[in-house]
């Protein structure tokens, strides 16, 4: 191998051309690395998403039966006339029927609707407007960053089409070779998949059945998630604008409270301030009983004369009746006796309480007595409501009518237990002692009273014309009490149930209590009447669940089963059996299943579509048929189990796997689901899935020689014929008579044979080739060894690299391999190992540097070092140089004198020196870099001696120092060669030309050319 010497000149133009330091004419390097501007961000508005009260327009009332509606007085005071009980439901149903409740709910809608779109396209505009003033930001931003950019855009532009040329002209060198590999890449793949095909098929029959199952699942889910969602966003923008109204609504209180023009200004204000992130907001309850014990207006009402004391009593038995409901997680703050006057009634005084307590849930239950009148009505509104709601569900009953059904009650039916004691031989006196004379004259004055009404019902009169002074017994004031507690609280319940079903958040929303507390609640009333009222209960909450399923289709099956699991407590399960099917009807719609008729095939269509996701709602359904009296029960395990079957005999194999993944997931232990999933793997061609299925189950039995057969075939199309031999064998051993099975085991046992023989000369061919390789091996490594020995001694430095400032932005270790020659006196000569590669020669900054062009370079060695003065004396026997010193570079030397230099210095060491091709100087001198330097895309004094009064690029100025400076003073290359920048100028073999045109590609000299100057 040559020695490539690099020595300087410091000769005049005449002599030889010369170059300024690497970078700055022909050897400057170009960085092709591209730059794009940053894409400037996109804008857009933001518009708050909010779920508004569903539409009740589309609500209907469902009734699962019609219970009889006959209307049955205790006692009827007249042929052919409705009794008292019966008007209060007939006066319920009417203001809870759907169309009135539909037409309440869509005027509250609109109302709230209105105001919540108001504030939303406030908070809008506000958006918009921040918006608008980012955008001015983001645009002066951008225009900033486009000035920059286009500063830099001229020299990235540039150095971007020279490497794309570079780049091109690569890539239509390896173009052909890329397309006959792709063309044989493409065809070994067509092959593989031609063989593969029927296998990938069968596999992604499989997997294309689990995305189906999951993808079902998964858009439920996402569907109920959103649904919620959209719920929460209502409730939580509810909560917000409450709180922004609470300071309004203090306001308003006291003003109320200086005008005293409310009938709770006491305790408005303490409500408004208490509570103001409880989740949920508990519904506050007050009672205008209809007469107070302390008005404040110091009025008394003197309208109804004979009306019971009610306040206390109606209090606590309120009190008690929402206990039940706040100890089951539905706050309700009664505030009994927050009522200060009767002066204060109607929607007026319901509307002057709306305007203090609209960020608070409120039910206001005010009941009137006037003269033989009695009147129940309600004021109600949830949170934020536009408007409240005023209805009157019983107005107008005559109570003394009510006072004197009881009468007549007790007297009929004591004047029954009279007769049937007499009617056994006892005496009527003794009988009658046992009460006194005063309670038996009162029953006898108020038996003589309902002869009176028969007669005149008879004669076709009207009995309440006449004058009819029942005795009124204390149980009968009792008695009537309880009638109008039973009233209030059907009431409240029903009002109460909505707002924790319907206007609340879906994390806190209660399923309806008041079905529960029916039976208790109505136990003394006559069946027809219970029925009725129980109806329109049922009617009533049907309602409130139709409207939230508009919203919330996706919980429809969830809903409608909690409904009917709330009305297992009622006596007639038919109720709940009814809400039951209405729940499996929509689970059935949901996935998109038909609802056949009739309940039987309901259920079928049901239990042959469970999968492993409902096992919750099987459980609770199974819970709540047991409890209606229906002995149908649902195991999701069977139906996955009995499904799989089915897709087996239909030779839906694929499916059915998905079935008896579920059933084994659910029961690990289920042998038959093994068994026939295996067969079902089989079928597919997946046979080690099939293996794995069929040892399982004979861990469960091992005396199964189906099994035992199954897994021996399913070896032996896996070409595992000896395990597929040993299970024959098992098979025959529990069953001889399996004729098939000796067939199998014998062709296997001959394809086994056969295949120990090919594997054998497999085998030894193998270990021929094995030492073969590892003879290969052997002499590769010693041939390594010796290229790496020939290289010469490795050696370590560190690479340094610069921003485009200057600036130091890393340092990394770099190796390689020198051989050094002793030239006497202690002087020594390092040359240093330059691997061969190509490169990218030349540069489009300069005509002289044009045009770019690929080389190829063969492995050389190059001075460690410019020739140091010492080096050129131990050879030449003089130093010529100006700037003296044994370790600075020899200057002031020739072309001519450079290459005696090399002539000597072969003769001295008996090896052969020459000076470089200018092709291998600027490769050592990039070392594989394509930056102008290989410092980076810039240099400063710290890292190369020049005058650093002329910076290159953006560095500042630096020290000039005017002189020489030992070679090594500065970090090297990535080959480890120093001093390639700046110091002095170093001669190469070429002959000068203009530009690179015709240049050699080899990396040799080019020595063509009538112009004599060197390079």
């Amino acid at each position: 191998m040559q020695f490539a010497a690099g020595l300087i000149s410091t000769k005049s133009p005449e002599t030889g051309f010369f170059r300024k330091i690497y970078g700055e004419n022909r050897k400057s390097q170009k960085n092709a690395v591209s730059s794009t501007p940053p894409k400037s961000p996109e804008t857009g508005f933001f518009a708050k998403s909010t779920a508004q009260t569903p539409n009740l327009e589309k609500t209907r009332f469902l009734s699962p039966h019609s219970p009889t509606q006959r209307n049955k007085q205790m006692t009827k005071a007249l042929p052919g006339k409705k009794g008292w009980l019966a008007q209060v439901g007939d006066f319920v149903k009417a203001i809870y029927r759907p169309t009135v409740y539909t037409a309440d709910r869509n005027s509250e809608t609109q109302v709230r609707n209105t105001d919540i779109t108001i504030q939303a396209n406030k908070e809008i505009e506000a958006s918009r407007q921040e918006l608008r003033i980012q955008e001015v930001k983001l645009q002066e931003f951008q225009r900033q960053a486009n000035l920059t950019f286009q500063a830099e855009e001229g020299n990235l532009n540039r150095s971007l089409q020279s490497e794309l040329a570079r780049l091109n002209r690569e890539s239509q060198t390896q173009e052909g070779l890329l397309n006959r590999q792709m063309q044989e890449q493409l065809a070994k793949i067509n092959r593989d998949f031609q063989a593969n095909e029927g296998k990938l098929n069968r596999e992604h029959q499989i997997q294309l059945e689990i995305f189906r199952g999951e993808l079902q699942k998964w858009c439920i889910e996402q569907q109920k998630e959103l649904q919620l969602h959209l719920k929460n966003l209502d409730a939580q923008l509810a909560r917000e604008i409450r709180i922004y109204d609470r300071q309004t609504s203090i306001e308003v209180i006291q003003e109320q409270k200086r005008q005293n023009n409310s009938p709770i200004w006491l305790v408005a204000q303490d409500i408004v301030n208490s509570n103001p992130t409880q989740n949920p907001i508990p519904l506050r309850v007050f009672l205008s009983p209809p007469s107070l014990q302390f008005d404040r207006s110091g009025d008394s009402n003197d309208t109804a004369k004979g009306f019971p004391e009610m306040e206390k009593f109606l209090g606590i038995y309120l009190q008690q009746f929402f206990e039940k409901y706040s100890a089951q997680g539905r706050p309700i703050e009664f505030l009994s006796g927050a009522w200060t006057s009767k002066f204060f009634h109607s929607q007026a005084a319901t509307k002057t309480m709306f305007h203090g307590l609209k960020t608070e849930p409120t039910l206001i239950l005010e009941s009137v007595a006037e003269g033989d009148i009695f009147n129940l009505n309600f004021g109600y509104w949830g949170l934020n409501w536009a408007t409240y709601r005023y209805k009157s569900p019983i107005p107008m009953l005559p109570w003394r009518e009510v006072l004197f059904d009881f009468a007549k009650e007790r007297a009929l039916q004591w004047q029954a237990q009279r007769q049937a004691y007499i009617a056994q031989g006892n005496s009527a006196e003794k009988f009658d002692k046992v009460l006194g004379n005063e309670a038996v004259n009162s029953f006898l004055h108020n038996l003589e009273i309902i002869d009176n009404e028969r007669m005149c019902e008879a004669m076709g009169i009207d009995p309440t014309d006449s004058p009819r002074p029942y005795s009124i017994h204390k149980k009968d004031y009792e008695r009537f009490q309880q009638f109008i507690g039973v009233c209030h609280c059907l009431i409240a319940g029903l009002l109460a149930d909505e707002y924790f079903f319907l206007h609340v958040s879906s994390d806190v929303r209660q399923r309806p209590l008041l079905p529960q507390l029916l039976p208790d609640l109505l136990r003394d009333m006559p069946k027809e009447e219970q029925e009725q009222l129980v109806e329109i209960v049922i009617n009533f909450y049907e309602m409130l669940y139709n409207i939230i399923g508009e919203s919330e289709s996706a919980w429809i099956p969830e809903l409608k089963l909690d409904l009917a699991e709330g009305l297992l407590d009622l006596p007639d399960k038919r109720w709940a059996a009814t809400q039951i099917f209405e729940s499996v009807k929509a689970w059935l719609k949901l996935r998109g299943l038909s609802v056949p008729e009739g309940n039987k095939e309901i259920l079928d269509a049901l239990d042959a579509a469970l999968t492993i996701d409902d096992l919750k709602y099987a459980g609770k359904l199974n819970s709540c048929l047991v409890i209606v009296g229906k002995t149908r029960q649902f195991s999701v395990i069977e139906s996955c189990y009995n499904r799989a079957i089915g897709r087996c005999k239909q030779e839906n194999y694929a499916a059915a796997i998905v079935d008896f993944n579920q059933v084994l997931q659910l029961n690990p232990n289920f042998a038959k689901a093994n068994f026939n999933r295996g067969l079902a793997y089989a079928k597919l061609e997946q046979y080690q899935a099939a293996i794995e299925d069929y040892t399982q189950y004979l861990r469960l039995d091992p005396n199964n020689a189906d099994t035992w057969n199954n897994r021996g075939n399913a070896y032996y199309k896996l070409r595992e014929y000896e395990q597929a031999i040993s299970d024959y064998n098992q098979a025959l051993n529990l069953n001889p008579n399996l004729s098939s099975v000796a067939h199998n085991r014998d062709v296997a046992q001959g394809v086994w044979d056969e295949k120990k023989w090919l594997r054998q000369q497999e085998e030894e061919k193998q270990q021929l080739q094995a030492e073969q390789e590892r003879q290969r091996k052997l002499a590769a490594e010693q041939q390594r060894r010796a290229e790496e020995e020939s290289k010469g001694k490795e050696f370590q430095f560190e690479i340094v690299t610069v921003n485009n400032r200057g600036q130091e932005v890393s340092r990394k270790p770099g190796k390689s391999y020198q051989k050094v020659a002793d030239l006497g006196n202690g002087v020594n000569l390092e040359m240093v190992y330059i691997p061969g590669d190509s490169f990218q020669m030349g540069s489009s900054e300069s005509s002289s540097e044009q045009p770019v062009h690929p080389v190829t370079v063969q492995p050389f060695y190059l001075g460690k070092y410019p020739i140091t003065q010492a080096q050129w004396e131990a050879v030449m026997g003089n130093n010529p140089s100006n700037f003296k010193g044994a370790k600075r570079p020899v200057e002031r030397v020739n072309w001519n004198e450079a290459v005696e230099f090399c002539r000597k210095l072969s003769e001295k060491t008996e090896k052969t020196y020459r000076l470089p091709s200018e092709a291998e100087w600027e490769y050592a001198c990039r070392a594989g870099t394509t930056a102008p330097f290989y410092f980076g895309d810039t240099i400063t004094p710290d890292l190369v001696n020049y005058d650093g009064n002329n910076p290159y690029g953006s560095v500042p100025q630096g020290l000039y120092r005017q002189q020489t400076t030992d070679v090594g003073s500065f970090p090297p290359n990535a080959f480890g060669l120093y001093d390639m920048h700046g110091n002095v100028w170093e001669w190469c073999s070429d002959k000068w030309h203009g530009n690179y045109s015709g240049a050699p590609t080899d990396g040799s000299s080019w020595e063509t050319g009538t112009d004599n100057n060197r390079v």
